[in-house]
């Protein structure tokens, strides 16, 4: 049998954490592996997450513009959004990044290992790859397995009608109508992505403002914003239940006391995010 590889460090999780953290030991001297198990380096940040979002912005900006180009002087015909193109500007910008980091990685001398991590013990890592499984040895361990969406168990997501962050990123098209729930960053930024698209929004908010982890005055000025340009925003606002339709989805949602019937195409579930801590060997170390 090969005899067992040994590090110094092995990562688990090749996002913003895990890759800056690898670059980092790498730059110390140590001797590095990350470990990934998705095809992509990069995290939630590159591939689901910051990076995505913002290229979709930076569309939904540009269409924003060119729809008011004549109050600048500058004339023109109708532009319209094309959501397989705006797709693949998205993920040219996503690749790029991916393989930014990929380079990254050969330039400071880490190994990239394509599979599944999990922690065997205090100093072994077990790697399922696709050719089979791999047992590292290592004298430190950094857990950077990052987050998912989270799920609720009123409305579970099937990437048709109910909706998670990962599932609205890969939209082939706009929903003429679109139900957020939760007014965090993520739920505000898509709200905010798909009216600029034309779909009418309805962003649910059940803390008494939108982005409620933010200061008081960007919430208002920001709820202000998205009023104006036509979203439907309900703050102090609880979902009830879900039900699908031939249509889409039916909300039933209660506002200061007042049950509300709330019908769209689509529901995006954003609700925040849940550590991924499953599978990953913890028990085997007393985490």
């Amino acid at each position: 049998a090969p005899s067992m590889q040994t590090f110094d460090m092995l990562v688990i999780g090749s996002g913003p954490g895990g890759y800056v953290a690898a670059i980092r030991a790498a730059q110390l001297g140590m001797k590095v592996a990350c470990i990934e198990k998705d095809p992509k380096y990069g995290g939630t940040c590159l591939l689901r997450g910051c990076i995505p979002t913002k290229a979709l912005l930076h569309s939904a900006e540009v269409y924003d513009t060119l729809k008011h180009s004549a109050d600048f002087g500058i004339l023109g015909s109708e532009p319209s959004v094309d959501m397989a193109k705006v797709q693949a500007y998205k993920s040219k910008v996503v690749d790029l990044n991916a393989k930014g980091v990929g380079a990254l990685f050969k330039q400071n001398k880490i190994e990239g290992i394509q599979g599944f991590g999990r922690i065997a013990g205090a100093n072994r890592v077990e790697v399922e790859t696709a050719d089979g499984k791999r047992t590292l040895s290592t004298r430190f361990t950094l857990i950077a397995t990052g987050s998912v969406p989270r799920e609720i168990r009123i409305a579970p997501t099937d990437g048709v009608q109910v909706l998670n962050s990962d599932h609205i990123l890969e939209l082939d098209r706009v929903p003429k109508s679109l139900i957020v729930l939760g007014a965090g960053a993520v739920g505000t930024e898509f709200a905010s992505i798909f009216a600029s698209f034309g779909a009418e929004v309805t962003l649910v908010e059940m803390l008494p403002r939108v982005l409620p982890i933010e200061d008081e005055e960007v919430s208002k000025e920001l709820d202000r914003q998205l009023r104006k340009r036509g979203l439907t925003v309900m703050t102090a606002a609880t979902l009830e239940s879900v039900e699908k339709t031939e249509a889409g989805v039916r909300c039933q949602v209660t506002q200061k006391e007042k049950a509300k019937t709330l019908e769209a195409e689509m529901l995006l579930v954003a609700v925040g995010r849940a550590p991924v801590t499953e599978g990953i060997g913890l028990e085997t170390v007393g985490i």
